[in-house]
């Protein structure tokens, strides 16, 4: 009799949350300014057990120019820049913010709570249909370990800075920029595993745009490379469209995931 109980209530379980999306949980992450090149096992072990146990490219590319409101811009509305109007890197609170529909506008109508949490105060440009909007230069890693609620139907969208100083000053793949990217690594590791304890979880992991010696916004080739890591529990991803490896092309293809 205790077995039955035991499986029916873990049928009802398992249809509530199937009900609810294929994802519990969803963490969307963006590392400002990470080269794809820096991402290994040594380097950054945490995000690279997601990448070796789901998808992992580093040939996405950013936005013409690869700067990080004009790029970030593209990847939340699934829109290029002469689709969406963002073409300057510039935006202060009180300003209009963005008016098109962007990932956190799906993933609200999905019934799923949604947070905007950010390093930079230019990405509040962002945050029109966010429920929950949370701006921290130093400790946005924490904040979104304190928001998160793996019981809850959550989407996070999480925006890391440092490399994007780092960078500039000491050089791209530079022995300071690689330390900024292994605690930045290790502070991730805390929130990856509050995710692991929801039900059902989708992990991505990816940048706005990199960089070469101590420059990144310009032509060069280097400075629009960016990695795309998709780890999903309900199953290993193992390749994704072409169209989503441009950073305007993202969207939609996450919103094929939850």
């Amino acid at each position: 009799m205790k077995t039955l109980l035991f499986i029916l209530i873990s049928l009802v379980s398992f249809i509530c949350y199937a009900a609810d999306g294929c994802c519990r949980t969803v963490v969307v992450i963006s590392v400002d300014a990470l080269h794809p090149d820096a991402v290994g096992s040594g380097s950054c072990p945490n995000i690279f057990r997601l990448a070796d146990g789901g998808f992992f490219s580093r040939d996405a590319l950013s936005t013409d120019p690869p700067k990080t409101l004009i790029a970030h811009t593209a990847m939340l509305t699934g829109m290029s820049p002469d689709k969406n109007g963002k073409k300057d890197n510039e935006w202060k609170p009180g300003e209009a913010k963005a008016a098109q529909d962007t990932l956190l506008s799906y993933a609200g109508k999905k019934g799923y709570s949604t947070s905007l949490i950010y390093s930079k105060k230019k990405l509040g440009y962002l945050g029109k249909d966010a429920d929950r909007e949370i701006f921290s230069a130093e400790d946005a890693v924490d904040a979104a370990v304190s928001v998160l609620n793996p019981e809850e139907k959550q989407f996070i969208f999480l925006h890391i800075s440092g490399l994007d100083t780092e960078g500039p000053v000491s050089g791209w793949m530079s022995a300071e920029y690689m330390d900024e990217f292994s605690f930045i690594d290790e502070q991730l590791g805390a929130l990856f595993n509050k995710i692991k304890k929801s039900p059902s979880y989708l992990i991505v992991v990816t940048s706005d745009h990199a960089g070469h010696e101590k420059i990144h916004g310009s032509d060069h080739p280097e400075d629009y490379k960016r990695p795309l890591i998709i780890f999903s529990s309900e199953g290993k991803i193992t390749d994704v469209p072409a169209d989503a490896l441009k950073i305007d092309g993202l969207k939609g293809y996450l919103e094929t995931l939850f």
